[in-house]
């Protein structure tokens, strides 16, 4: 049995990697596969608010928590309450909702390095933007997203305006995003495998912006989980290889809640651990079939 937040089945697939990525009938033929096995489908289902992880837990043998990281980050700086100021998962969430933005005669700005960054640049490219950039405080080999990805954005016209830290946006007389103040950077000591950025003392300079679009990562939403008991560190949750929670009874998690943002492919493979487990766990013995051929070479 699944409980599902959303009105549709797919979590960030369909809600945040954009279609011209990963085309929604490609993943609605995965979900129709999953779902003639005899899986129940509850949609619309708040988890810690319609119904309590308690209650599932007396109810089932087992429970498997997937609830990945679907809030963005906010970015604390002077006016991001202005309006044209939004967060990248929200952007994208909408757009999985159908609710195509038109950016027709704006200049976007995204803030960020990652692959939802390259994302929000090229849907806006794709809602008609006239002028789309990317700012980042450090330098573009410190991206996180992958190469094809900033490649491909660089191609559509996107500029990568690397070095540049935001330092707060301006508003209009109306409360309008309508630019973002940046100051430029230069590399600094390395820390965790990348250098720091640091101030290099120019002044700071104006963007000329009328949406900005905040793509600084993702958060878990573990509130309710951590109130039943669940033990998390920085908001993920704390499993073991098994996906079993530490210290709880028959209660696994795995994906992005448990790792933090990662790939899809880290979250599937999770499941398929998880699943292994609870199985083994339950005193069964099934043996998992795999219809994939490793190459040799």
């Amino acid at each position: 049995t699944v409980y599902e937040m959303l009105p549709k089945l797919g979590g960030m697939l369909r809600y945040g990697i954009p279609a011209y990525r990963f085309p929604r009938e490609r993943l609605q033929e995965d979900i129709d596969a999953i779902l003639s096995t005899g899986v129940t489908v509850h949609m619309n289902v708040n988890v810690g608010k319609d119904v309590t992880i308690r209650e599932l837990h007396e109810r089932f043998d087992a429970v498997y928590v997937a609830i990945g990281a679907q809030t963005g980050k906010k970015l604390r700086i002077d006016g991001s309450d202005a309006e044209g100021v939004f967060s990248a998962v929200d952007v994208l969430s909408r757009i999985g909702e159908g609710q195509i933005p038109d950016y027709s005669g704006k200049k976007v700005v995204v803030i960020g390095g990652g692959n939802v960054a390259m994302d929000c640049a090229r849907t806006a490219v794709r809602a008609k933007a006239d002028e789309v950039s990317v700012v980042y405080r450090r330098r573009k080999d410190d991206m996180t997203a992958l190469d094809t990805e900033i490649e491909g954005a660089a191609m559509e016209g996107v500029e990568m305006m690397t070095l540049m830290a935001p330092d707060r946006i301006e508003k209009d007389k109306d409360g309008n995003c309508c630019g973002l103040w940046v100051r430029p950077q230069m590399i600094g000591p390395y820390k965790a495998g990348r250098p720091a950025p640091l101030d290099n003392g120019d002044a700071p300079v104006l963007l000329d912006c009328d949406i900005i679009l905040i793509a600084v990562g993702q958060d878990i939403e573990s509130a309710a989980f951590e109130a039943f008991g669940m033990p998390a560190e920085r908001n993920c949750f704390v499993a073991d290889e098994t996906g079993l929670v530490q210290g709880m009874k028959n209660i696994y998690a795995g994906g992005d809640c448990v790792t933090g943002p990662a790939t899809v492919i880290k979250a599937i493979a999770a499941g398929k651990v998880a699943a292994y487990n609870i199985d083994r766990d339950l005193g069964y013995a099934h043996q998992p079939v795999c219809q994939a051929e490793r190459p040799l070479v």
